[in-house]
């Protein structure tokens, strides 16, 4: 039995504001208000500030990676940011970027670069199982395909997605989850 397959739904949910707030420079106050107001997760103040606390205690990388760009951004001034694949973003002078928006460029950025890239690659993986890319939200690609092929389906977008997100996260284990229903409400 794997680790995600103990975690509950419930624990789900408190983890994303955790993840997601944390990740782009949320202070816990931050997260008390985000955890409530977009997943409906209460959350008292001692418990957000113990949430960060062990959040990066744990990700001492992140810590570390998140003073680097603060000091950047602060006292060396610096108007710009890069995903893995090297795409950046500029700010004009006269435009002071917030930690949220150098936070945030690298991490979504290079998700979509992984998506991109996936994309690429599956367009000549499926070429022989008449499926159909229908959708892309975030990180998540829908395919349509004849029933009979859907786990061939599923493996080739599994297969194809590990390959994208292992050319950019190299030190990182690339997991993805795959899911065959019969309509995107049931994922």
């Amino acid at each position: 039995m794997r680790i995600a397959d103990l975690v509950e739904k419930s624990d789900r949910q408190v983890a994303k504001p955790i993840n997601f707030g944390l990740i782009y420079g949320m202070r816990a106050d931050g997260l008390q208000n985000y955890a409530s107001v977009n997943y409906g997760v209460q959350m008292s103040l001692a418990d957000a500030k113990r949430f960060h606390f062990k959040f990066f205690h744990s990700y001492k990388g992140l810590a570390t990676w998140h003073e680097q760009v603060r000091k950047e951004l602060y006292e060396q001034n610096k108007r710009e940011t890069r995903t893995l694949a090297n795409r950046r973003r500029r700010w004009l002078p006269s435009t002071q970027p917030s930690l949220n928006e150098m936070l945030n460029l690298p991490v979504q950025g290079t998700s979509a670069d992984i998506t991109k890239l996936a994309l690429a690659k599956l367009t000549v993986e499926l070429d022989d199982t008449a499926a159909a890319i229908i959708a892309v939200v975030h990180d998540e690609i829908i395919l349509e395909c004849p029933e009979p092929k859907a786990s061939q389906v599923a493996s080739i977008l599994k297969k194809v997605m590990i390959q994208a997100g292992e050319k950019f996260l190299k030190l990182i284990p690339v997991e993805v989850e795959v899911g065959i229903v019969d309509n995107w409400a049931e994922k």
